[in-house]
């Protein structure tokens, strides 16, 4: 249970948002309700970023593996368990943290496993061949944007969760 008391169900349904949401509104979304203005401008990046270039299983191994780097338990779970439903592979959890050598992944998504380690791990080592690695494997700079917001998102997020107490 999180440190704070999340939005109740009811509270949330006097929002003008409430109409574009999951039901019910799921506790992450329920701790950030807490403030309805922060609520209000995070749903809409939300769906922005979940609308990027990549497909549901990309995406959610790119958000497994930055919660895993990050240590957020919260999100490693849920979006794990969503990870192994999507792929139908109960293993795909120990194949992502030996992503580079597994056959579970194709060259693109390994391409965006190693920038979102970099990112996430030790960004001051980035260089502009980080992305061009990226650029090889055909994304192009709008695409480029919208994975580094997958993971930029992820690892706010994922601080959200810690820092509540999920």
């Amino acid at each position: 249970m999180p440190w704070i008391k999340p939005a109740k169900q009811s509270d949330i349904k006097k929002l003008d948002i409430y109409k574009d949401l999951e039901h019910p509104v799921p506790v992450f979304n329920r701790l950030i309700a807490k403030s309805p203005d922060v609520f209000s401008a995070f749903m809409p990046l939300a769906e922005a970023v979940k609308a990027g270039v990549l497909n549901q299983f990309e995406t959610e191994a790119v958000v497994v593996f930055v919660s895993k780097l990050n240590g957020c338990e919260f999100c490693y779970t849920g979006h794990g368990n969503l990870l192994k439903e999507i792929s139908g592979d109960e293993t795909i959890l120990e194949e992502l943290e030996r992503y580079k050598s597994s056959n579970a992944f194709e060259g693109h998504l390994k391409s965006i496993l190693m920038y979102a380690e970099k990112l996430v791990t030790n960004p001051k080592s980035l260089e502009k061949a980080d992305l061009e690695r990226l650029k090889e494997h055909g994304y192009s700079e709008k695409e480029i944007v919208e994975i580094n917001q997958l993971i930029a998102y992820t690892s706010y997020t994922n601080q959200t969760s810690i820092g509540l107490g999920l």
